[in-house]
């Protein structure tokens, strides 16, 4: 738990980002979250890679900048900044595919409600759903419709909760993508009703 804790932390900053947007419109939002998923992806692409020293003061700075962001990832994965990167694909492809306050909405549920139903669902976790639990997804369930209230009516984002829950439940591709996708889907679906 001490090593998700902060890993999560991170994971819920996505908000600050999604927060930003709201001031700098829809289009600025779209490349700057793709230039923010380029980057995590080079970046793992390099991590990966990397074998050969190139330049010495470079390696000094990569080498104490990745031991920061390390504090930040999972032990055991193989591919360094994968959630963050699907994280910022799946909040462009949200910007892109839907309303500019669907997309905030859908990707704040993916930043709080995700973030939740890990800490809590690894803390206090004892129902087992699948690979997840009943309370992580409680907590996810409550922590996106607290999230899409503050940028769409209340009903709306009743129903991204639930979609951003049950997206949650089964990951067959990272919840990071499918979470923000699928939730704008079903609230931009509802909201043409």
């Amino acid at each position: 738990m001490r090593t998700e804790l902060p890993r999560q932390i991170v994971h819920l900053s996505g908000l600050v980002f999604i927060i930003f947007a709201q001031f700098i419109g829809r289009e600025m939002t779209i490349i700057y979250f793709s230039f923010i998923a380029l980057f995590f992806f080079l970046y793992s692409l390099y991590v990966r890679s990397q074998e050969s020293k190139l330049f010495k003061s470079l390696e000094r700075f990569e080498t104490k900048f990745r031991d920061f962001v390390f504090k930040f990832e999972r032990k055991d994965v193989q591919n360094p900044f994968t959630g963050a990167m699907f994280f910022y694909i799946g909040c462009t492809l949200t910007f892109v595919l839907f309303p500019f306050t669907i997309a905030s909405a859908a990707c704040a549920m993916l930043a709080v409600g995700d973030s939740l139903s890990t800490l809590i669902g690894k803390k206090f976790g004892k129902h087992r759903i699948g690979r997840k639990t009943l309370e992580g997804s409680v907590a996810c369930f409550l922590g996106s419709l607290l999230a899409g209230i503050f940028f769409i009516n209340p009903f709306l984002s009743l129903i991204g909760a639930i979609a951003s829950s049950l997206t949650e439940l089964f990951p067959k591709v990272n919840d990071n993508l499918t979470i923000p996708v699928i939730s704008g889907l079903v609230m931009f679906l509802v909201s043409l009703i």
